[in-house]
This record gives C-alpha cells, sequence and structure tokens, in this order.
C-alpha cells in the first residue's frame, strides 16, 4: 500500500484518493517557503508507512512540480523554487535505503557523492542546493554511521543523532528534523476516520445500492460503516488510539488504513478475507452476511490468527484484552437479558442496537438451548459460551460514557484504570496544567507498598526505604526519608504535564526525580494501590519502579550527604494496627 500506487489506482478507477493533512505539512511547507528565515535541508524519518513518500509527493507539486513527473516513481528528483528569498534548487530523495550506489543524480555521479553535497548543506548557512530526505528511523543513521569515508559524515552523523534520539539540535548544523512517528495515533486516526467517510464514494454507494446486494439494508459493509460513522463509536475508537500513545505504542498511517479497510470489509469466508461487492448477495442469501462484524473486525477475527499476528495493529489492539475481560453484570445482561425485567432494558440498548437481525436471531437460538443444555458439546464449549467475546466487544462500544461508571466499561479490559487515566489524569493535565491530589496520593501509596515491601496505608507521604541488601530488596524496612506529598520546605510531590504523565519527586530546591506514567505503569501502582501484589501483574513494571526508588536513594546521597559520626544510627520501619508506618530509631555506639 504504497501512496504512488494509491494514486495510479484512482486514476485508473476514476475515484478520488483517499486525501488529508498530514498534522506536520504547514511546518514542511514554511520551511521551503519563500518567506522562510533562512534555506535548510530537510529530514523526513518514521515508521515504515508513516507517510514520508506522500509528504515528499506534497512538497513537490508545493515547489511547482508535475503531479505526473512525481509519479513516473524515480528515487531522486530535483525542482529550482524560491526560498528564503532567492531561487534555490530542491534535490528530493524519497527513500534514502534504496537510493543505488551506482548512478547519475543530478550533477552528481553515485551515492556518496551526493551525500556530500547533502552534508555540505546541512553546514552552509545560506546553501545553493538544499536536499528533501526521506528514510525510515531504523536506517536513517545506519547510512551516515556506514558512509565515514565521505566528507563531514561524522558530523552530519552526530547532527542527527542528536535531532532523532535527543530530540534536541546538535552544537553545530542546521536541519529542519520531522520525525513522522511522533505524530500521535489519536491525532492520525481522528483525521483518517474524517477523510474516510466523508468520501464522495459513499453517496454513490446509497444512490447505486442494489436489492439485497451491495449496499442494500442488509448488506454487512453499509452497517459497517454507519456503525463506524457513530459519534459513539469514534469517540471509543479513539479512546483506544490515545492510550495507545500513552503506552509509547505508534502505529503508522498504513497500518491506520489498513485496519479501517479490514474493519468495513473483512470476512472470514470472503476472498483474502476482505468482501467485494458482488459477495453480499451470495452471503445474504447463505444467511452468514451478519459474520461480517465491525466489532469483531477491528480485532482481526476475521483473519488467520498466523496473519492477525503479524500485524502489530491488530497485537496492539489485542493487549487490551476486550471481549477476554468481563463482569459477572455485564455476562448476566448477555445470558438474562431478554428475560429478565430489570437486565432487559440494557440488553435493548447494548445487544439489540450492536447486531443485524440475522445475528440476534442466532444469539437468541444459542441462548436459549444454552439455557435448556448448559452441557459442553462433543466439540468443547457450548458454542454461546464462544459468542460471548464477540457480545462483550460490540457492548464495549455501545456503553455510553455516562453508562461507562455504573457498568464499570473499562473492566471489560486488562486495564481497569484507563478511563480515569484519561479522565482524570491526562485531560486535567493538558487542559489546566494539574491533576486532582486524591490521584497522586493514590499513586504514592501504592509506590510506598513497593519501596517498603509492606501493606502500608499511608498516602500522605512517600516513604524512602531501603533493605539491607539494597535498595531492590523486596522488604525494606531502613527508612532513609519521608517525603511529603503537600508541598513542605522545598519538598513536594506532584503530576506534570510532557510526552506522558510524569510523577515529579522534588526533594530539595532544584532536585527532582521523574517517573513517566505510561498506561501499563499507571495501571501496576493503582493496582498495588487497591491491594495486588507488585509481581501479580507486571514484572517489568516492578523493576521500573524499583529503579525510581535507586535514583530518589541516589539523589538523596548527593544532595544530604550523611555527616560523618562515631554513632550510627537506623530508623526501622514498623506498622501499626492500621497499617501505618511507625519507624524506631536504633542506635550503634562503636567504643
Amino acid at each position: 500500500m504504497y501512496d504512488e500506487q494509491i494514486r495510479r489506482s484512482a486514476r485508473r478507477y476514476d475515484v478520488d484518493a483517499l486525501d488529508f493533512v498530514h498534522p506536520l505539512e504547514t511546518d514542511l511547507f514554511s520551511a521551503v517557503s519563500k518567506a522562510a528565515e533562512r534555506a535548510r535541508s530537510i529530514i523526513l524519518t518514521g515508521t515504515a508507512g508513516d507517510g514520508k513518500s506522500r509528504l515528499c509527493g506534497r512538497l513537490w507539486t508545493e515547489l511547482g512540480g508535475s503531479s505526473d513527473d512525481w509519479t513516473a516513481n524515480e528515487i531522486y528528483q530535483e525542482i529550482t523554487a524560491e526560498i528564503a528569498g532567492r531561487v534555490r534548487t530542491v534535490g528530493i530523495i524519497r527513500d534514502l535505503t534504496a537510493l543505488p550506489s551506482q548512478g547519475t543524480y543530478g550533477i552528481w555521479e553515485g551515492k556518496n557523492a551526493l551525500l556530500e553535497e547533502v552534508n555540505r548543506s546541512f553546514f552552509s548557512a545560506d546553501p545553493d542546493w538544499i536536499f528533501v530526505v526521506a528514510a525510515n528511523d531504523g536506517q536513517l543513521l545506519d547510512t551516515w554511521r556506514r558512509s565515514a569515508e565521505v566528507p563531514l559524515s561524522q558530523e552530519s552523523y552526530e547532527l542527527l543523532e542528536a535531532c532523532l534520539v535527543e530530540g534536541q539540535p546538535a552544537s553545530q548544523g542546521d536541519v529542519a528534523f520531522f520525525n513522522l512517528s511522533a505524530v500521535s495515533c489519536a491525532r492520525i486516526i481522528d483525521l483518517t476516520l474524517k477523510a474516510i467517510i466523508a468520501h464522495p464514494g459513499w453517496a454513490a454507494a446509497y444512490a447505486e445500492q442494489e436489492a439485497e446486494g451491495f449496499f442494500s439494508e442488509i448488506c454487512p459493509i453499509r452497517r459497517n460503516f454507519e456503525i463506524l460513522s457513530s459519534p459513539q463509536f469514534k469517540s471509543r475508537l479513539r479512546q483506544l488510539f490515545e492510550l495507545m500513545d500513552l503506552n509509547e505504542l505508534h502505529t503508522p498511517i498504513r497500518r491506520v488504513l489498513l485496519l479501517i479497510a479490514n474493519m468495513l470489509l473483512g470476512h472470514p469466508s470472503a476472498k483474502d478475507r476482505l468482501m467485494s461487492p458482488s459477495d453480499i448477495r451470495p452471503f445474504v442469501r447463505a444467511g452468514k452476511a451478519h459474520i461480517a462484524d465491525i466489532h469483531q473486525n477491528l480485532f482481526g477475527a476475521n483473519l488467520t490468527s498466523a496473519r492477525r499476528e503479524s500485524l502489530e495493529i491488530f497485537e496492539f489492539l489485542n493487549r487490551f484484552g476486550i471481549g477476554d475481560e468481563t463482569t459477572n453484570r455485564i455476562d448476566n445482561i448477555l445470558v438474562f437479558g431478554p428475560s429478565d425485567e430489570t437486565l432487559r432494558p440494557y440488553y435493548e440498548s447494548l445487544v439489540v442496537g450492536a447486531f443485524s437481525t440475522q445475528a440476534l436471531d442466532d444469539l437468541s437460538a444459542l441462548r436459549n438451548d444454552y439455557l435448556e443444555r448448559p452441557d459442553a458439546t462433543q466439540e468443547g464449549e457450548h458454542p454461546f459460551l464462544n459468542s460471548l467475546q464477540a457480545q462483550r466487544r460490540a457492548i464495549f462500544f455501545q456503553i455510553g460514557d455516562d453508562q461507562s461508571d455504573d457498568l464499570r466499561l473499562w473492566d471489560l479490559t486488562v486495564f481497569r484504570h484507563a478511563g480515569e487515566f484519561l479522565r482524570d489524569v491526562v485531560k486535567p493535565l493538558r487542559d489546566v496544567g494539574k491533576a486532582n491530589r486524591s490521584i497522586t496520593a493514590r499513586l504514592v501509596n501504592g509506590l510506598n507498598r513497593i519501596f517498603t515491601g509492606m501493606l502500608v496505608t499511608t498516602d500522605r507521604e512517600l516513604l524512602i526505604a531501603a533493605g539491607l541488601s539494597g535498595s531492590a530488596a523486596g522488604l525494606s524496612q531502613i527508612l532513609v526519608e519521608r517525603i511529603s506529598v503537600a508541598p513542605r520546605r522545598h519538598e513536594r510531590i506532584e503530576l506534570r504535564d510532557g510526552s506522558l504523565p510524569t510523577l515529579i519527586v522534588q526533594i530539595d530546591s532544584g532536585v527532582e526525580i521523574g517517573l513517566k506514567l505510561n498506561l501499563v505503569r499507571y495501571e501496576f501502582l493503582m493496582r498495588v494501590a487497591g491491594g495486588a501484589l507488585p509481581g501479580s501483574f507486571s514484572k517489568e513494571c516492578h523493576e521500573d519502579i524499583l529503579a525510581f526508588k535507586s535514583a530518589i536513594l541516589a539523589a538523596f546521597s548527593r544532595s544530604r550527604p550523611m555527616e560523618e559520626t562515631k554513632d550510627l544510627s537506623f530508623r526501622i520501619l514498623s506498622l501499626n494496627g492500621e497499617g501505618e508506618p511507625v519507624d524506631d530509631v536504633i542506635e550503634v555506639n562503636f567504643a
């Protein structure tokens, strides 16, 4: 699914290609505009599928190039344009790693000669030539590392490494650096959904619908499209993508497009597991149209397990465990909802609204059979129990925000505190720069239980403790210091906004230690605060928190060095009957 192939296919079939403005497009165009402050070469990097080729093509036409020339698929092309006050030549390398070592590139013979000129442009105050270089992030630095014989390659490597790894300019040289992988997944899904839903092809499909066939009222593609277009579904899908951002999982545009295509067209019995218009009537007549369910397709249920596992976007989404996690109340709605007066309103709003008539009839028959004969069949579990995963997935997207607390929406996922993380941590930090202190207190309670290895209940102060065998000891009863959550002298503990919400522990003026809270770490700390054992959810998180404690202890040793004395004293932690920490001082006198 490459940009050039999409454009050619769109022209061949005489349809409008899917299009939207990339979040970095405006800044990219500004870097090559007449009014730019200075002329600089440009690096476009990111994961495969992030849209580098597409942005190169948009830049080409912005500079006055012909779209026909661009689709010739040459790896290197040149154009002249007025940039930063005068005419310059712009060389565009649309794929650095695919650039052959031997070849003629403008006036340069061979890849090394071209790279030398690219290097010179990085360190020229007013270059006559500037370059736009597109390369995958994993191969960008490697290209310059392997080009040590090319003049200025070492300096260029250090410049690009500072931009890519450290996210800041190097001490010398200048480049306009665009890392497409840094663009939010939530922003990409917003733009992609808007472009797909607004595409004029859907209006034509409605106008040309076929009786009992493509885009009729019983067509699964139409049903999936209408669900995809609903505000409720879009909002919940966006929350999942925002949580992927908060879990440091990046999904390129190409994979998002693949996902949405599978959501709309997926069917386990179709060729390549994707429906075409000609498939609809046979599936309807065979009573199999309802199997093409958007809630299942979202998680790749229509694909083979091998194919599903090979695509990281399905692996990311399946990490949420939606469909496998549940609550007694949700399962009672699914099993007894049609016949129970109390549960029936929930069943009608959550289940009836999520499935087609054919699917509801099949579920009703399975449910009735299960209630009459709940025993397993010869093939394994009763088919109705096997259908619960799909029903839970549909319900997850049907529950509105006004019902999320009542029905414990996020208990249908592995991350039970995900909704709270979005609502009470991420949003207030972005909007007003601070979160409710009760959230900080619970995080501190979780930290205390890990730092000490004891079931402490205090959340007003952070207990910095060590064990006789070091900071990573399972039981740490030697109290080093108590740090107040509320500001006290130069001490404080607070949440701050950043690329991720960050818990800041300030132990002295200008001495701060931060713990970035991704979704997994937040869930881990909240579960520990709620009584879970530290090793029961994530060993990796447990190790991360112990490393955080070690960093705090190291900061203490630098900021508050111990006074030399002939006497040695320890403060030994223990718990009272309410789980509150108390410490007893033990003194050791040397003769």
